[in-house]
């Protein structure tokens, strides 16, 4: 496949910047990217999906990224993401095609740290609610879909500058500030267009395996239509089994308009008999009284990983309308 020139050319500008210093110095790992400096490196992911159902039939390139980060000195580090999302997609269903080749900007920040306790991040983020929500890339997840939780109930960014860290008196107890004030960066792959968001995450290691947190913050769109949020979930994580759930309710305050509620809560459990291969299963329910809409979804999947930088995953989705039903599978590598 020929690589369009809009996403060819930014990612040979960063591959060649740092070359003018030095090559890669260490042999290449696949899932480490290239050492193109000490402290630089560039590197990426792609991932393909399938899906197929009663009113679908597609193929699709869905992510195609590059990534650079590194350290610029001992407390200053930065990251760039460059991301195409359904690069390609073939509708099989219907004969058609159709392409994506401008990248935008996923994520781009810098971050200084003072100490264990203050850690500042200025920039393009993830917005740091939940578990789902800090694993963009499908590599790195155990399913190829995303809860609905984490794609509908907050912005899935935050455009601005955060602040987190241990707390002194307990170190087992990490917490986020965050805070937005202007619009989205690059805002074609925002889930939310906001000018204003801001709130605060705590997570509490309970053991080695356990962990719960919860968030609580506020929102408002460009149209002037505002949000709260709460937020609670627990994890816990082994050799073998792992759970994880996340439950949020949300408070929506229309602009000279009515007060509406939406909830959104999952339950997933992962079961890895060998460490290449795992079984996972979620549950989930979605309510939003904006719309009247009420939806329960189960999935039922098979996670295969060769080595921890590819993945092929393969799931099969109930929703309550049954004419959603369908079988989704996935290729994905970080390179």
């Amino acid at each position: 496949m020929r690589i369009p020139g809009a996403i060819a050319h930014p990612c040979l500008a960063l591959a060649l910047l740092p070359l003018s210093g030095a090559l890669a110095q260490e042999p290449y790992q696949l899932g480490l990217g290239y050492k193109l400096l000490d402290d630089i490196t560039v590197g990426g992911y792609l991932s393909t999906e399938f899906s197929r159902g009663e009113n679908i039939n597609e193929v699709l390139i869905e992510d195609l990224a590059i990534l650079t980060y590194g350290n610029l000195t001992d407390r200053l580090s930065f990251l760039l993401e460059l991301e195409s999302v359904d690069f390609y997609k073939a509708d099989l269903e219907n004969g058609t095609d159709s392409g994506n080749t401008r990248p935008a900007i996923e994520r781009l920040y810098a971050d200084y740290k003072v100490s264990d306790y203050a850690s500042f991040r200025v920039g393009k983020q993830i917005s740091p609610i939940g578990y789902w929500n800090l694993q963009p890339i499908n590599v790195l997840r155990e399913t190829t879909s995303s809860p609905r939780l984490s794609r509908e109930m907050f912005p899935k960014f935050v455009t601005g500058v955060s602040v987190q860290g241990f707390v002194p008196f307990d170190e087992t107890l990490h917490y986020t500030a965050y805070l937005q004030n202007t619009g989205d960066m690059d805002a074609k792959y925002i889930n939310i267009d906001v000018d204003q968001h801001y709130g605060l995450t705590l997570e509490k290691s309970l053991s080695p395996q356990w962990k719960i947190g919860g968030s609580v913050g506020k929102y408002r769109e460009q149209n002037k239509n505002r949000t709260d949020y709460f937020q609670l979930n627990a994890r816990y994580d082994d050799e073998r089994f792992s759970f994880l759930t996340e439950g949020i309710v949300d408070q929506h305050k229309q602009w000279l308009g009515s007060k509406e509620t939406s909830t959104a809560v999952y339950t997933q459990l992962e079961y890895r008999f060998v460490p290449q291969h795992a079984l996972i299963a979620r549950a989930e329910a979605f309510r939003d009284d904006r719309v009247a809409l009420h939806e329960k979804i189960g999935i039922l999947g098979y996670s295969y990983r060769p080595l921890f930088p590819v993945s092929l995953k393969l799931e099969y989705q109930w929703h309550a309308d049954s004419n959603n039903n369908r079988l989704v599978g996935s290729f994905s590598i970080l390179f």
